[in-house]
């Protein structure tokens, strides 16, 4: 199992130069993710989103994978939508998507008190993050829930609904293994020598 002491000073130049420049190489990969779901979207339909979900919560998943510092998850997040908003379809609403998607990932680091990053853990982290952003976000914006006289009706057949959220579900799961991989493949080159993640890489199962 991975476990790494919080580090006792709080965030340091270098926290926040590798946090920024994770972000912002996470919010470019966003925009390429925006326009390939708009070419998806029209050929399979809304589960595209469901499927794709998972790339959205990167910047919530690898930051603190790699940064191990409390708020990390949502830094990282809100920065990579800050750059995805420069350039892409849907304007300036996927910072308030930014954000919505790194509280979830953000509250299940806290936690365990940023010290478990197993795989376990970034799955569940991915998982949840979605089921959070789809339940505050999608599920409203997409047209399958609304508000009638202060009950939930579904627009979309109930079993269809269940369908996209657990695709959702399942693709930020895969999207906190994603993380893990590329965070892990990034310690051999030495860029994260001095953080968590190059000295307790070994320890994981």
């Amino acid at each position: 199992m991975e476990t790494s002491a919080l580090r006792s000073k709080g965030w340091t130049t270098r926290d926040i130069v590798v946090t920024a420049a994770l972000a912002v190489a996470t919010g470019i990969s966003f925009i390429v993710f925006d326009w390939i779901y708009l070419v998806g979207t029209s050929v399979f339909g809304p589960i595209f989103q469901s499927i794709m979900e998972g790339l959205w919560l990167l910047g919530a998943l690898l930051v603190p994978y790699i940064v191990r510092r409390p708020g990390s998850a949502l830094f990282g997040e809100l920065v990579a939508s800050l750059v995805e908003a420069s350039f892409n379809p849907f304007g300036v609403s996927v910072i308030i998507a930014g954000v919505l998607e790194g509280i979830g990932a953000e509250a299940v680091f806290l936690l365990t008190g940023y010290r478990r990053f197993n795989w376990r853990v970034m799955a569940v982290a991915g998982g949840f993050d979605a089921l959070f952003f789809f339940w505050t976000r999608i599920a409203w914006t997409s047209g399958y829930l609304t508000l009638n006289a202060g009950s939930l009706v579904f627009k979309i057949a109930p079993v269809v609904f269940v369908v996209y959220m657990i695709v959702e579900v399942v693709s930020g799961g895969l999207a906190g293994w994603l993380g893990k991989v590329i965070g892990d493949a990034l310690v051999p080159t030495g860029v994260l020598d001095g953080f968590p993640i190059a000295t307790n890489r070994k320890q994981d199962i």
